[in-house]
């Protein structure tokens, strides 16, 4: 009968087994970071590039709308556009004065760089019942107004929420010839020089519009607000 034997020992250490282990983590957690790298930097580039120009059909509340994929600001938003659930509570847009045509594809929107003076962040929102800024004129930022009304350009008024020496400048520029005309509140940081304007209307169907822009753009405030207001009613379905 042939004996059994026991085979050598391998003299393999138990800890090459753990840096093995962790070596393999590591390549792991690299191929992750590689892979969501690129489908990132597609979604951004790529895909806007490839469908930028289609127009895609989705909805904001009970509003449907169809406009082309590049007017869509972020990354998430449009690869949602693709995708089956096209249903938003607020979709976010961007353009550019005075074309109104989508920025061109590398522009940071969301910086202060000069370049981006002509940019309009816009936002459309499925929010019925909500009270508009000039429902507060009266009650509310004329109490809190230091000083008096001055005058704004092509016949606004101006009231100055801000205090003396804020490092922020706060003011509500709006139409009084209207009764429910325009108006906007522009905030000014000296961090960063710049005076941005936030408009809000409320439309029909519950749906509130809300756009930004650069203070420099106020002098063409009536061209400017009739102009989004029809842009934005160009990519509503009937």
């Amino acid at each position: 009968m042939t004996p059994l034997l026991l085979p050598e020992p391998s003299k393999a250490q138990p800890r090459h087994f753990t840096y093995l282990a962790l070596a393999m983590c590591v390549l792991a957690i690299a191929h992750i970071a590689e892979r969501t790298s690129y489908w990132s930097k597609y979604w951004q580039n790529g895909a806007t590039e490839t469908f930028g120009k289609k127009p895609v059909t989705l909805s904001v509340g009970t509003v449907e709308v169809t406009l082309p994929l590049e007017f869509i600001t972020t990354s998430r938003q449009r690869y949602r556009a693709l995708g089956a659930d096209t249903n938003f509570k607020t979709l976010r847009l961007s353009m550019t004065w005075p074309f109104l045509d989508a920025p061109p594809l590398h522009t940071n929107v969301f910086s202060d760089s000069a370049d981006n003076e002509r940019t309009i962040l816009v936002e459309l929102e499925s929010n019925p019942g909500r009270e508009s800024l000039r429902a507060r004129l009266d009650p509310f930022y004329r109490r809190l107004a230091r000083g008096g009304e001055i005058r704004g350009p092509d016949g606004l008024k101006i009231l100055t929420l801000s205090s003396r020496g804020s490092p922020t400048s706060d003011l509500i520029v709006y139409d009084p010839s209207v009764q429910n005309g325009f108006i906007a509140r522009c905030l000014k940081k000296v961090a960063t020089g710049r005076s941005i304007c936030h408009r809000a209307i409320v439309l029909a169907s519950g749906l509130e519009l809300r756009y930004r822009f650069d203070r420099s753009l106020l002098p063409d405030w009536r061209k400017l607000d009739k102009s989004i207001i029809r842009k934005i009613a160009s990519f509503r379905v009937n």
